[in-house]
């Protein structure tokens, strides 16, 4: 038997992109519709019997009429070519509150054929076309699912979180002894175990991780374990095989490094799991860091790192290290103009950092530079310094807000003494 695992679609991040006038689509959204897709043709080409999607299916609770039908239209194909969907629920899927519907129950509503919402531990069996498939269902755990109130109320956060993993251990254990010898076994966990490196996904976390211990997830009758909940593809064991299959597509520059991509699972013999990572297309996240310290033409050298770089369809920042005297040669839309002309898709920032002189280098003549430097002068020297540079406007709103901040301060101040 041969599955498609993937999970941490993520549908509907829109940051570092536009929206498309011919579709009325963010470019963005284009990206991880594509990348969804491509998953999707290689599960097909590979002739996989089950797609897995370990959680996540939005960026976050509530997704709008749009997204919801794009995946709607991802999940159709799927059935056409007669594939079972599993699709777990993640921290993102979740619903906000009790009694409202959770971003994916729709098709458990409609009762969609050959999809299944797993939305609490429990067991499932598919039917596939190369038998029966039993997958032990680990959604994201929320405190208030398997804790009454009164222990809620009465416990620490220690107690809570001990109680938590006391209880889906027992669960764990219950499952794995349930299952049927037989038969291939899945366990699929939206969450974090211990040991695992998290990646840029820290930025769009929606509350407090669980961390499970690693061996909570060795259980006895099962050959596969399919994670969910961090970005980042890597492995955690080997017996079975512990696998976050990523994310589908960068988020941000923390992901710059990071391949995207799914997992095809051979569920051959008993025990005996194979698996291997096949790269996506994620868009390209490229920072192009420029040292101009102690040159006499710093904007030359910056259109000279763009040059060398392929640039085309990226998502690009530029970091600059200057001297405070060269910040003026550095024209901030001629480096935007160049960005474009090399095709970038989207230009997230062009700073220009200004070097600043150590403390251990003030003379004492420079010392006085900071004598009687108040927080309010040292927001104003900041705000001027800003690239892009803010308007007059801007700036005084900025400082007219931070002296009401201060005056509140000292006023608090001078009514704790009195």
């Amino acid at each position: 038997m041969r599955l498609l695992h993937l999970a941490d679609l993520h549908i509907g991040i829109e940051n570092y992109g536009r929206v498309d006038p011919t579709t009325g689509l963010h470019s963005r959204l284009r990206d991880y519709l594509e990348r969804l897709d491509e998953a999707i043709e290689v599960g097909i080409a590979e002739g996989v019997d089950v797609v897995l999607i370990a959680g996540d299916i939005y960026k976050n609770r509530t997704p709008n009429p749009t997204q919801q039908r794009e995946f709607a239209r991802r999940i159709h194909r799927l059935r056409a070519y007669g594939l079972p969907v599993f699709i777990l629920t993640g921290n993102h899927d979740v619903s906000p509150a009790a009694g409202r519907a959770h971003a994916v129950e729709i098709f458990d509503t409609l009762a969609v054929d050959g999809v299944t919402i797993a939305d609490r531990p429990r067991i499932h069996t598919l039917h596939t076309r190369s038998g029966p498939l039993q997958i032990i269902a680990l959604p994201w755990v929320t405190r208030h699912a398997l804790l009454t109130k009164e222990e809620l109320r009465m416990a620490s956060f220690l107690e809570l979180e001990t109680m938590l993993i006391e209880r889906v251990e027992r669960f764990l254990r219950q499952a794995a002894d349930d299952l049927d010898p037989a038969l291939p076994a899945v366990l699929a966990v939206h969450g974090t175990i211990d040991g695992a490196t998290f990646g840029a996904e820290r930025q769009v976390l929606l509350g407090r991780d669980l961390v499970y211990p690693r061996s909570l997830m060795a259980l006895p009758n099962v050959d596969y374990v399919a994670m969910g909940h961090i970005h980042r593809h890597q492995t955690l064991g080997d017996h079975p095989p512990i696998v976050y299959s990523g994310s589908i597509e960068r988020i941000d520059f923390g992901e710059e490094d990071e391949d995207k991509g799914c997992v095809i699972v051979d569920l051959a013999a008993k025990g005996e799991a194979r698996w291997r990572f096949h790269k996506l297309a994620a868009r390209p996240f490229i920072t192009i860091a420029v040292d101009v310290r102690g040159l006499n033409e710093p904007m030359q050298r910056v259109l000279a790192a763009i040059e060398r770089r392929s640039l085309h369809g990226a998502v690009v920042r530029v970091k600059v290290e200057a001297r405070s005297e060269q910040a003026e040669l550095i024209q901030t839309e001629g480096v935007r103009r160049a960005l474009d002309e090399a095709g970038a898709h989207s230009i997230a920032a062009v700073a220009v950092e200004i070097e600043r002189s150590s403390r251990g280098r003030l003379g004492s003549g420079d010392a006085s530079i900071l004598d009687g430097l108040t927080p309010r002068r040292a927001l104003e020297m900041y705000l001027h310094q800003k690239t892009p540079p803010l308007t007059k406007e801007r700036i005084a709103a900025l400082l007219a807000a931070a002296d009401e901040l201060l005056s509140e301060d000292v006023q608090g101040q001078t009514d704790l003494l009195s």
